[in-house]
Order: C-alpha cells, then sequence, then structure tokens
C-alpha cells in the first residue's frame, strides 16, 4: 500500500475546515435512466463541528452520510478530508482511514454476539496489529469514559439497548478517530438514555475536538447540533444553526416550514 502523507490532518485546529465536499453526485443507471441519490452536492465541515444531517426516506441523506464516510464513492465530484482526496484513494488505503481516522455508531449497534464488550471495543486496535493485551488496556479506558467500567466482561445479550450503544461508542473511538459518524444512534432508546448518548456524543466534541456527523430524526439531536444540513431530492436544501430551528415536540419547523 502506497504510503499516506496525513502529517497535516493532525494539524488542523478546532474550527478549521476539515472535510470539504466538492461537487458530489451519485448516479445509478436504472432502465437507461440516470437516477441521482445525489446531485452536485458541495459543502464544508469543520474540526470540532457536531453537525446533524436530516432528510426524508430517499432523500439522499444515507447516501451522503456513507460518502463523507468513506464507505462509498460518489459518481463525480470529490470528497477530501484535510489533504486526502478520497476519490484518489485506493480500497486499501480507504480503509485505512476508516480505520485510523474515522469512528461508525450504527443504530444496530453491530457487536459480536460471542465476545465481550471489552473484546468488542479492543477489535478495531487489534485490526491494526496491536497486541490484545494493549488493545483491551485502551479499550477499558474508553468503556470507562461511556461509564461501562463494571461490564467489560459482559456479552451483548447481557446489557441493555443503551448499554449496548455505549459498547458502539467506545468501540468506535477506541482508535482516537478525529471523525465520528453516528447513523441514528439514539432510534432504539427510550427518551432518558437516548439524553445520555447525546451528551457523551456533545462532550465528544467539545472536550475532545472529534467532529460529528449524525443522521437522525431526533429533534433533541437536532438542538444540540451546530448546525443541521437538510437534504432534498438529493441536494442540499438548507444548512441551519440550531437556534434557527423551531423543534417542539413531534413537529420541526425551519423559517415556518414544517418538515417531517
Amino acid at each position: 500500500m502506497t504510503q499516506l502523507d496525513t502529517s497535516n490532518l493532525n494539524t488542523i485546529n478546532r474550527g478549521d475546515r476539515l472535510i470539504t465536499v466538492n461537487g458530489v453526485s451519485k448516479i445509478y443507471n436504472l432502465k437507461k435512466q440516470k437516477v441521482y441519490a445525489l446531485n452536485n452536492v458541495s459543502l464544508e465541515i469543520f474540526r470540532s463541528e457536531y453537525l446533524s444531517i436530516m432528510g426524508p426516506s430517499g432523500s439522499g441523506k444515507s447516501t451522503l452520510f456513507n460518502i463523507v464516510g468513506a464507505l462509498d464513492r460518489p459518481s463525480e465530484g470529490n470528497v477530501a478530508i484535510g489533504p486526502l482526496d478520497l476519490t484518489k484513494l485506493s480500497s486499501r488505503q480507504l480503509a485505512f482511514v476508516r480505520c485510523t481516522y474515522i469512528g461508525y455508531i450504527f443504530q444496530a449497534y453491530n457487536l459480536i454476539p460471542s465476545l465481550t464488550a471489552l473484546r468488542n471495543v479492543a477489535l478495531p486496535r487489534i485490526f491494526t496489529g496491536e497486541p490484545p493485551k494493549q488493545a483491551e488496556e485502551a479499550a477499558a479506558k474508553r468503556l470507562e469514559q461511556v461509564g461501562l467500567a463494571h461490564r467489560l466482561d459482559h456479552r451483548p445479550d447481557e446489557l441493555s439497548g443503551g448499554q449496548q450503544q455505549r459498547v458502539a461508542i467506545a468501540r468506535a473511538l477506541v482508535n482516537d478517530p478525529t471523525i465520528i459518524l453516528a447513523d441514528e444512534p439514539t432510534a432504539n432508546l427510550d427518551l432518558n438514555t437516548g439524553g445520555e448518548i447525546i451528551t457523551i456524543l456533545k462532550d465528544l466534541s467539545s472536550k475532545e475536538g472529534v467532529t460529528i456527523i449524525t443522521a437522525t430524526h431526533d429533534h433533541k439531536m437536532l438542538a444540540n447540533s451546530d448546525r443541521v444540513l437538510w437534504i432534498k431530492d438529493g441536494q442540499v436544501d438548507k444548512i441551519q444553526t440550531a437556534d434557527e430551528l423551531e423543534i417542539e415536540e413531534g413537529d420541526i419547523s425551519v423559517g415556518g416550514e414544517s418538515m417531517e
């Protein structure tokens, strides 16, 4: 694998541009017709920002989320994390970027049922070649950070949904990523537990400088975001700060327009 020059990435300060999305389109050819999941999307995301992506089913929200997270490639345009143009990297180089700089939190937790919380969290560091003992020491610290120091030896089926999501957050953090991508991280949780998860993510942004990018419909998560990006028909419809949103239980209004 060609060595990547990532030296400049680690020098990007809070508030500076971290991710650049430039003219990105994702096109599918269906029955000789072009279908645009994304159509010429451009935006900037900043270091330590808490950004929520909002949009109805089929809007392109998940496609944008996956492309920014180096899980998919655009048909047109490019995405860069600091000096790294993701569209020019090989599959192995993208895997390195995902493992080293990006942590992922999924709605369904995606924990390995047969492994303890400690081993689930340690896996990303083991995959980088770190000895298991050192990987587990790092995993234990992250589990303690999310309030699960007393659950290290418990398997997922011995944990509540909220505890499983905390394990997933600890796993996303164990490699000290620059970016966390969270896909509906509170969708399967009760109101109080979801609020605790939001607090953890907000603290990561404000205290550790981690950039949080989340796809969500959780109104409380939107209210805690620095910015909310609205996707509609594959394009950026609006980018609003939390102060510009009028959030009520069961409804979101942006500039007087109701958004489901």
